[in-house]
């Protein structure tokens, strides 16, 4: 099942992703964070021991859900086959270099919305970083920048 070949079934991805969001924060989760990817990452990276920050060290119980829907999702659909990418190193390191800047101004652009939509002015700014951050990556790619297959 492809979500996005219409605009009616991407607009409703998107409308269950923020009722999931929205439910999630109502049912516990801080708030400002309902459904970031990155800082479930990081408070699962803290289960496992790879960081000292008590306040961030649970095992997201998100993270297992999607890795595990998404999988059984892939074999149930017979769309499950394993690829490779080229330049493997480039790959980890511009991850890296997201997932960290995630953190570090304010999560994901979706927990940026979130904060935007609670009155959080800080997110303005961070809206500012991440205007740039997608220009600078167009910019890139217009310029021939390429992993290739």
């Amino acid at each position: 099942m492809n979500l996005s070949d219409s605009k009616k079934k991407l607009a409703l991805a998107g409308v269950i992703c923020g009722v999931v969001a929205a439910c999630l924060a109502w049912f516990g989760n801080p708030a400002n964070m309902a459904f970031c990817i990155a800082c479930f990452i990081r408070d699962t990276a803290g289960a496992l021991g790879l960081h000292s920050a008590e306040t961030v060290q649970y095992a997201r119980p998100e993270i297992i859900g999607l890795v595990l829907g998404a999988f059984i999702i892939s074999v149930a659909t017979k769309e499950y086959r394993s690829t490779a990418g080229s330049s493997p190193m480039v790959r980890f390191v511009l991850g890296m270099i997201l997932a960290i800047g995630s953190l570090v101004f304010l999560g994901c652009p979706l927990r940026m919305i979130i904060r935007m939509s609670a009155g959080d002015l800080n997110a303005w700014v961070a809206l500012i970083g991440f205007i740039l951050g997608v220009g600078t990556g167009v910019f890139a790619l217009k310029k021939g920048f390429s992993l290739s297959r």
